[in-house]
């Protein structure tokens, strides 16, 4: 079974849940910054 990535757009952390992620894009859209207590649950950076 392969485990699901979600990423965000903006900063490209991955994420296992979803919500996360878009609650990371959200914050990176407004705030043009990451935010740490979003980042700390993410499980990496997805680079491209």
């Amino acid at each position: 079974m392969v485990a699901q990535i979600y990423v965000c757009g903006e900063c490209s952390f991955a994420y296992k849940e979803k919500e996360l992620a878009e609650k990371c894009e959200a914050w990176c859209k407004g705030h043009k910054s990451c935010n740490i207590g979003i980042t700390k649950n993410s499980v990496g950076e997805i680079k491209q």
